[in-house]
């Protein structure tokens, strides 16, 4: 009793000034998984001390030998919730970042670099940090374009509004600085320019796909990870030329009744 009371108050006090108070500068999704996994597995802990101190007290009330082992039914069920756990939960037995690591493998083929936005040939670099990182990002520079455009594409990662470069980094396991060299001397537009670009090309898609005829333009603003309306018809009008209303219309145009019927626009 002594030796598990020891760890447990030992673990608490790891658990809380390491992992639990702290947000690191890694992964964000693997963090929370590991923060949730820790506080139930150590909740788990607590309840099989607490189980087995029940059986000790019920073993001496009753004058039985002392053994620990009553209430073996409990012990099973609290088991049994960390195997659910784990099922429910799968992804602890690897970590996230490795699991992304081969979703990202295997969905890569399917990643088509837009070549407007990137330059492949290496820029005039002055600045001495700058020059420092150049041999360990020449190696990588596509493929860490690929993983950024498969977060754009495929994983529409940057409908959330409040996504920055440190978490694009977090997310694909490279230290900010990476990122910002990459934009730097590879990118056509800055971070910023790049979001608003994605944003505006998802809207495009879900325009042709029919999101207009059920839905409001503010509502496709929103989707799409604006935080209303007006700085997205800005943005929409200055990359395409045209309003989100009159795009709308010219990719509907060949349908007239359906655009007159179904589309849900607000001027």
């Amino acid at each position: 009793v002594v030796f598990i009371a020891f760890y447990l108050y030992e673990s608490f006090q790891v658990l809380k000034n390491k992992v639990w108070k702290n947000s690191y500068s890694v992964h964000v999704e693997h963090y929370r998984l590991m923060r949730n996994w820790t506080i139930f597995l150590f909740s788990i802990c607590a309840l099989l001390f607490l189980r087995l101190l029940t059986s000790i007290v019920t073993e001496v009330m009753y004058g039985n030998a002392i053994s620990g082992t009553n209430f073996y039914i409990v012990h099973a069920v609290i088991w049994l919730a960390v195997f659910a756990k784990i099922l429910i939960s799968p992804e602890i037995l690897f970590g996230l970042p490795h699991l992304n690591k081969k979703v990202q493998s295997l969905i890569k083929n399917e990643v088509k670099i837009d070549e407007r936005n990137w330059i492949f040939d290496q820029s005039e670099i002055s600045n001495q940090q700058d020059l420092k990182l150049k041999d360990k990002m020449d190696e990588r520079i596509t493929n860490l374009i690929e993983e950024i455009e498969n977060l754009a594409l495929n994983l529409r990662y940057f409908r959330n509004q409040k996504i920055t470069i440190a978490d694009v980094a977090n997310e694909l396991g490279v230290p900010v600085s990476h990122l910002v060299y990459l934009f730097k001397y590879h990118s056509k537009m800055t971070f910023t320019e790049y979001k608003t670009f994605n944003k505006i090309e998802d809207a495009k898609e879900l325009i042709e796909n029919g999101f207009l005829t059920v839905n409001t333009l503010e509502s496709l603003a929103a989707e799409v990870g604006f935080s209303s309306y007006n700085p997205f018809f800005t943005a929409f009008k200055k990359l395409t030329g045209l309003s989100p209303n009159e795009y709308a219309i010219t990719k509907y145009q060949k349908d007239e009744t359906t655009i007159v019927k179904r589309l849900n626009i607000v001027q």
